[in-house]
């Protein structure tokens, strides 16, 4: 029969390799892409012969990331996300209706956490900073036409998401991100007239070395 001394010396040496284990497992460089669909939020405004409508666009994009594992559940990564280009607003110029439409695009830089659930799923959050850029084109009528050009802005950065590992190597994710306001207030050349906001979900795979 084993001494209680020796079996907690044999249970602590295992508990110890595995948690080596899955600390080598967990940590170092990774790379990922998916696609993804965006939302956005889009101020009205009015004054001056011109009027853009208030509502909400999405598009399609895509989205790269990569980044390191520093421990099984700290990280940090860094991200480019393609919102689309088709996001739209309706809007009137002299009587002339219409629609304008426009890109947003972004890039990140974030500290991620993930708790492991077992059988291979995580939960992941993540924040960071994260800097947007926004450009809608212009609608014409009788040389008046609705502001455009591009704005950028530099906002904090939340999201939250599930992983499942497939093997040691390959994970997909699926997450979902705010980027807050991707313009500044007043966008449409009002200050009144309030910011685009934007946010996303993405589903994605990624490639652990």
């Amino acid at each position: 029969m084993k001494s209680p001394v020796r079996t907690s010396l044999q249970l602590a040496c295992l508990a110890l390799g595995a948690s080596l284990a899955s600390g080598a497992y967990a940590q170092g460089f990774y790379l990922g892409g998916g696609i993804g669909e965006g939302h956005a939020s889009i101020p009205s405004a009015s004054g001056s012969g011109i009027t853009v409508s208030s509502g909400k666009s999405n598009d399609n994009g895509y989205k790269l990331y990569g980044g390191y594992q520093l421990t099984p559940n700290w990280g940090l990564e860094v991200g480019y996300d393609d919102l689309g280009n088709r996001y739209s607003a309706d809007a009137t110029v002299n009587g002339a209706s219409g629609t304008v439409s426009g890109r947003i695009d972004n890039w990140y830089v974030a500290g991620t956490g993930t708790l492991p659930l077992g059988s291979g799923f995580s939960l992941l959050g993540k924040l960071g900073v994260v800097r947007n850029s926004v450009h809608f084109g212009s609608l014409c009528n009788g040389g008046l036409c609705t502001p455009s050009g591009s704005d950028n802005r530099t906002q904090p950065l939340i999201g939250v998401g599930a992983q499942y590992d497939f093997n040691r190597n390959w994970a997909a994710r699926l997450e979902y991100e705010d980027y807050g306001k991707v313009s500044g207030d007043g966008y449409w050349g009002s200050g009144s007239s309030g910011a685009i906001k934007a946010n996303a979900w993405n589903l994605s795979v990624k490639y652990a070395f």
